[in-house]
């Protein structure tokens, strides 16, 4: 609970108007935040708290993008997609993953496709340079896409099935 409510005080700090007061703050915190996260892909998470830690700490990582000089934008985006990525899941393992690596697979591959055309050209760039993220990226888009058209059938037949039990009124308001 303390690492949620640090990455939480932190995000207020660096999100601060005034430049003179966030960014030393910044400089000084910013590796240690990017080290933290690449620890937690390391040892993934086991509960919703932790979850919650990686979720509050790419949150603040984000903003950290967003508010960064251009000429740093792009070093930040390059280190946040391989995390981001790093917590994927291809379409074999989001069959049999845990409620909390399923939730953390979500949140990353949303951030992904929000960055994505965010950022396209450092995007490119780090897809272009690193195969094996692309690959993982591809397989997780496509193991998504997946595990949707399975679910599509099944929400249409129940309420099909649904359709058929109601009563349908007929009402003329002229």
């Amino acid at each position: 609970m303390v690492q949620i409510k640090t990455y939480q005080l932190l995000l207020s700090i660096f999100q601060y108007p005034n430049p003179a007061v966030s960014y030393p703050y910044i400089y000084s915190l910013v590796a240690s935040i990017v080290e933290k996260l690449q620890e937690i892909d390391k040892r993934k998470p086991e509960d919703t708290t932790e979850l919650q830690i990686f979720q509050e700490g790419i949150k603040v990582l984000e903003a950290l993008v967003a508010i960064a000089e251009e000429q740093h934008r792009s070093q930040l985006v390059a280190c946040l997609l391989p995390i981001l990525i790093s917590f994927l899941l291809d379409e074999n393992a989001l069959g049999s993953a845990t409620s909390i690596m399923r939730n953390l697979h979500d949140f990353a591959l949303q951030n992904l496709m929000q960055i994505g055309p965010q950022y396209s050209s450092v995007f490119k760039s780090v897809m272009a340079s690193s195969p094996a993220l692309k690959a993982r990226l591809e397989a997780a888009i496509k193991g998504n896409q997946e595990s949707v058209k399975l679910k599509i059938p099944t929400s249409k037949h129940t309420k099909n099935s649904g359709k058929n039990s109601s009563i349908q009124l007929k009402t003329n308001f002229l």
